[in-house]
């Protein structure tokens, strides 16, 4: 059995791309028609991320978890995923230990939310099969 270690402490909305992908089409089409001059109030910057948070380590026990039949079935034998401080962890650049956005003024503006970053993971999964 492997052992992998991934940090505990930086903590993050892991986004799939499919996910962001969609919201930006349904916000281009929100736009569609308006004059230049109307977008004013869509002018800013706006976060689009998965809902929730994880770690690094919850994010890769949760992909390990939604993956074990698959693992099983192929004869392979899942990772221990040891959980690790970040100062244990090598990287050659410093990283924000809390990176979760704020998506309100994005619902707010357009409707759009994004669903738990669970939900997005079930669905790459599901896509892969």
């Amino acid at each position: 059995m492997l052992i992998n270690m991934r940090p505990i402490d930086q903590i993050g909305a892991p986004t799939w791309s499919r996910m962001i992908a969609e919201a930006t089409a349904a916000i281009v089409a929100q736009c569609y028609g308006v004059k230049p001059t109307g977008l004013a109030p869509f002018k800013g910057v706006y976060h689009l991320t998965n809902a929730g948070q994880t770690s690094w380590h919850g994010f890769t026990e949760a992909i390990l978890a939604l993956t074990a039949d698959f693992a099983s079935s192929q004869g392979r034998k899942l990772q221990r995923v040891l959980p690790i401080p970040t100062s244990e962890y090598p990287l050659p650049a410093k990283r924000t230990q809390y990176s979760v956005l704020s998506n309100d003024k994005l619902a707010t503006t357009f409707g759009i939310a994004l669903p738990d970053w669970r939900a997005s993971l079930a669905a790459v999964v599901e896509s892969l099969n």
